[in-house]
């Protein structure tokens, strides 16, 4: 695919660089989008900056790729560079950031949706990354997997889950079983949590029922039911 590449060209921190790894440490992606309407270069000149990551300035943009509204995706930062971009994760997680502002949780109303060449494009330099560094599905995640609800927001967000629901669980010998509300109120109403009746409406009923789940098999208690919370609960209605 086609990456214009910045590492060359951004500016800099005046005196701050990043650390760097072995490629070998890499082992997820993981996407964010800008909350902003800004562009990659103020995005870099606003992280090198005093800023609500570092009061000192960040080294650069921290993130590895951008993908602009027009759908160009840009590579800022080697992947041997350790940037930013998700508390706990920076050593190990490649960061790619989609420009604009879009609707997501925590009373993030947005400004426009991801366009649909930004989708295209975010598609393709997925699917580059994960068969570059021979990753499955499991190993693409959102910020909001790491404690960031509004990040990349709801249609990004979607996009992620579907991706990574799309297996067979071999392990488990089971077969891929669509993930629905539906589905997912049948299968607790199964295990005895109440979920109330199977007619596809995420109701209060419903939202209690996936969160005592989650609670009682120690998983993230969210009420979403993401990656880990629906291999669960296939495990334990096979």
């Amino acid at each position: 695919m086609e990456i214009l590449n910045l590492t060359q060209k951004l500016d800099w921190h005046p005196t701050r660089r990043w650390r760097t790894r072995e490629l070998t440490k890499i082992n997820k992606v993981i996407i964010h989008q800008e909350l902003g309407e800004g562009s990659i270069e103020n995005v870099n000149r606003y992280h090198i900056k005093p800023n609500h990551m570092s009061l000192k300035g960040c080294p650069r943009i921290c993130y590895h790729y951008g993908i602009r509204e027009n759908g160009e995706v840009v590579q800022m930062n080697e992947l041997s560079h350790i940037v930013w971009h998700t508390k706990g994760q920076n050593t190990n997680a490649i960061g790619i950031m989609l420009v604009g502002n879009f609707a997501g949780p925590g009373h993030n109303t947005g400004t426009r949706d991801p366009s649909k060449a930004q989708m295209d494009s975010l598609e393709e330099l997925v699917g580059y990354l994960l068969k570059s560094f021979n990753f499955t599905h499991q190993d693409l995640y959102g910020h909001y997997h790491f404690g960031k609800p509004a990040c990349p927001g709801y249609i990004v967000q979607d996009w992620i889950e579907n991706l990574r629901n799309n297996i067979v669980l071999d392990e488990l010998h089971l077969v891929q079983v669509e993930k629905s509300i539906v589905e997912i109120q049948k299968r607790l109403n199964h295990l005895g949590y109440g979920a109330g009746k199977a007619d596809g409406i995420q109701g209060v009923n419903t939202l209690t029922a996936i969160r005592k789940f989650q609670k009682e098999q120690q998983l993230m208690v969210d009420g979403i039911v993401g990656p880990q919370t629906w291999k669960r609960l296939l495990t334990l209605t096979a």
